[in-house]
């Protein structure tokens, strides 16, 4: 009879912040986990509950090393020890559980309901087995690996990796008839170049590569990716020098890091940044906002994620007019770009702000006045109260209305309620939040870039967006 599997109302499950859909066919695998912690439910009757455990756990700020939290618990699906199968994400979902973009990408995530010192029991084997081969008959291809193959961690733990390493595999009804003349198929560079290079997109995908993929050139492809992640420039490593541009913090540190950065690491971003036109780029480190002083920013200082709202201009107004003009933007001619940039400059100097960083910010939010909300009649300069929904949003009478509102609820961001320096910005502030209230939790979450991400937009690389932008406007004055 086929695997009855327990729906998501059945565990209680809350709704998912939100969905990443994934066909089961682009997928190479599945991957297994456990808990570690917490253990497994004594009685089956406490299993609903633990799941709902993690799945607060998962969804909770820091979840899967998320700052405001995963959009849900992180697996696809559960098995328990006593038998049954829980629907968690489920089919056509991506992962948040494996560990790093790849792997979320091209796995699957099952996990065993179990800790440390608890055992596989045979009704559990049983379900995973066949849980494995429901995956497998929806298209996704026959790799299944332990979480550990991906990212540096004990899970799932010793007895279901050997299970997992089991020959002929639990989950094959059968043991398969080796083909010698498939073992190194003729199209297996494009099919390892579509899968790696291209991400395995389905309207890529090479005519010379079959409809089925035989077990072997699976297994060939995992390996290569491994040996290309040893060798690099592994994903680990491109995150790595991202998160050094954006400033390093602490708190948005990868969990795909090693515990100690490789030397050849450091020396290969010192390389590639000199590889750049221009200027070698100075090493991003680490500062706290109270070491920038307002005004004292060196005119060639990188913008960092460390980068404080409140300073004089890093920049010029003419680099900010070059920037946007250079570019498409939308239905506004020349004059009235610098007519906005104007404005942007005026009320950012007034309120204390960068103008260089609040105009970044716009530049992202509108496509440089490309959107459709930044277009008359909308106005809109930073998405203010756009929530994705067919008309839901603020729009703007006129540019100056606009820049005020962008202008002082970003500087409710960069300073706590009750801290402002003078009534002047207590009054552009308040101007700015009858437009659009903000919560008192938010005032003063943004002393500098990296408080963006994960407040102003749930995008946890909003900031690097910005500083990317930011750095592109100075490297151009």
């Amino acid at each position: 009879m086929p695997l009855e599997i327990a729906g998501r109302k059945e565990w209680g499950a809350v709704p998912p912040k939100a969905v990443t859909k994934r066909a089961p066919s682009d997928l190479a695998g599945v991957a297994i986990h456990w808990f570690g912690k917490p253990r497994a439910a004594a009685a089956h009757d406490g299993c609903a509950a633990l799941l709902r455990g993690v799945q607060t756990t998962h969804m909770a700020p820091g979840g899967l090393g998320a700052k405001e939290g995963a959009n849900d618990i992180g697996y696809n699906h559960a098995v328990c020890p006593h038998g049954v199968a829980f629907d968690l994400r489920g089919f056509g979902v991506q992962t948040g559980a494996n560990g790093d973009a790849r792997s979320n990408r091209d796995y699957a995530a099952v996990v065993y309901m179990a800790g440390k010192g608890d055992s596989l029991t045979d009704p559990g084997a049983r379900v995973l087995a066949e849980l494995i081969r429901m995956w497998q008959a929806k298209g996704a291809g026959p790799l299944v690996k332990p979480h550990h193959f991906f990212v540096r961690t004990e899970c799932p733990g010793t007895e279901l990796t050997k299970w997992i390493e089991l020959q002929p595999s639990p989950w094959l009804r059968s043991t398969p008839r080796v083909v010698l003349e498939n073992e190194t198929p003729p199209w297996f560079t494009d099919f390892v170049h579509w899968r790696l290079v291209q991400g395995g997109a389905p309207k890529l995908r090479p005519k010379s590569v079959p409809k089925r993929i035989p077990t072997s050139t699976w297994e060939a492809l995992a390996l290569t990716e491994r040996l290309t992640d040893l060798v690099g420039p592994q994903q680990s490593f491109l995150d790595w020098v991202e998160w050094r541009q954006q400033g390093g913090g602490r708190a948005t540190r990868p969990r795909t890091f090693p515990a100690k950065i490789p030397k050849a690491w450091v020396v290969s971003l010192e390389r590639l940044e000199q590889s750049f036109a221009g200027e070698p780029v100075e090493p991003v480190t680490r500062r706290k906002p109270s070491e920038v002083s307002p005004g004292t920013t060196p005119a060639k200082t990188v913008v960092s994620a460390n980068t404080t709202l409140l300073a004089q201009p890093r920049s010029t107004r003419k680099a900010l007019e070059r920037y946007m003009l250079a570019r498409k933007h939308g239905v506004y001619d020349d004059g009235e770009v610098r007519n906005i940039i104007a404005l942007y400059w005026s009320a950012s100097k007034d309120a204390g702000l960068d103008p260089l960083l609040v105009v970044s910010q716009m530049v992202l939010e509108t496509g440089n006045l490309t959107s459709r909300w930044s277009q008359p009649p909308r106005r809109n300069p930073a998405g203010i109260g756009v929530t994705g929904a067919p008309g839901v949003g603020i729009s703007f009478a006129s540019w100056d209305d606009a820049v005020t509102a962008h202008v002082g609820r970003l500087l409710a961001y960069a300073v706590p309620k009750g801290k402002e320096s003078s009534a002047a910005q207590r009054r552009l502030i308040d101007a700015a939040l009858k437009v659009r209230p903000l919560p008192d939790n938010r005032r003063g979450r943004a002393e500098t870039l990296e408080g963006l991400a994960g407040s102003w937009a749930m995008d946890l690389a909003y900031t690097g967006k910005i500083v990317r932008i930011a750095n592109e406007v100075k490297a151009a004055s």
